[in-house]
């Protein structure tokens, strides 16, 4: 599972890890998820994540000035992926979703906050899943 970092995890406007994000990705390290993190480079995420003391939860974290398929998949490194069960994460339809959809995965979007009113412009942007808070991909995988 790649979660996107920015507004899916982490509220900036807060600076502060958003509800129950420890809490979900504890539940699913403990249910044998592998984890993975993808963050654009802005002033501060790499400290920002350090702080928030979720990235011992993550296999992997990529942190670039661009968020695109090779960021992606360099984070999974060489671990087998099953595509059809393995998820991307996140607010933005023409970020994370988008190039998850892109990828094979299935995608579950954060509808709150800022994007959270933000429509398909394109096939590719649609969402395999839509929940309106992280807390729900638990109950989304019946959990």
């Amino acid at each position: 599972m790649i979660f996107d970092f920015n507004r899916t995890l982490y509220d900036p406007d807060a600076k502060s890890l958003v509800p129950k994000a420890t809490f979900v990705l504890n539940v699913l390290t403990r249910r044998g998820f592998t984890l993975f993190l993808v963050s654009r480079a802005e002033r501060s995420r790499r400290s920002a994540i350090d702080n928030s003391g979720i990235g011992r939860y993550f296999t992997g974290i990529s942190i670039s000035n661009e968020k695109n398929k090779d960021d992606f998949m360099s984070v999974i490194g060489d671990k087998k992926i099953d595509f059809e069960n393995s998820f991307v994460v996140g607010d933005r339809l023409s970020d994370e979703i988008k190039i998850g959809n892109a990828l094979g995965f299935k995608t579950i979007r954060i509808k709150a906050g800022k994007f959270s009113n933000e429509v398909p412009q394109t096939a590719d942007e649609i969402p395999t899943y839509s929940v309106d808070n992280l807390e729900e991909i638990l109950k989304m995988l019946h959990w």
